[in-house]
């Protein structure tokens, strides 16, 4: 298990098999995916594609963060090649609902803009939200990235946001 980057509140490092439950059970609350439309099937898919990937060894991917005091699963994180547009790199993130209004979110939206840009060499980074998203929208808009319009990822029309270095 390799730690990919940790900050005062934060560690984001790569997921472990025994991990997988934790995983499952954050897109099981309602809350957490009100804009997330995912089966649990696809879930359990994703979850073993990050498992896989990590072998290629190219420092992205799919990664669960954790609580840097008591090590408490707070979420996932990416910071990979878009699944909608492998060409672009996209940073998400999904926090447990208790870890909400913390400001963690900003806080690890910085941090994997800083690790893409200064340990990956990536020039340009983007994400979405939904349109009703605004609390991400606002995660985004404090970490630095810009609205370019729209985009049709994941089977809808999404806000599209941009950071370059």
């Amino acid at each position: 298990m390799q730690i990919i980057l940790q900050t005062p509140h934060l560690i984001v490092r790569e997921f472990v098999p025994e991990n997988e439950q934790l995983y499952i059970n954050l897109y099981k609350d309602e809350r957490v995916t009100k804009y997330i439309q995912r089966t649990e099937e696809e879930t359990r898919a994703s979850f073993s594609k990050a498992l896989l990937e990590y072998n290629k060894g190219s420092g992205l991917g799919r990664w669960g963060i954790f609580n840097s005091t008591d090590n408490d699963f707070i979420g996932v994180c990416i910071l990979k090649p878009a699944d909608s547009d492998s060409k672009k790199i996209e940073l998400g993130y999904v926090l447990s609902y208790n870890y909400w209004g913390r400001g963690l979110a900003t806080e690890l939206a910085k941090a994997l803009i800083t690790y893409g840009f200064e340990q990956k060499g990536i020039t340009k980074i983007c994400a979405c939200t939904d349109p009703e998203n605004q609390a991400s929208q606002n995660v985004l808009l404090k970490a630095g990235f810009k609205r370019q319009g729209n985009v049709f990822w994941y089977k809808k029309k999404l806000y599209f946001f941009v950071i370059t270095r």
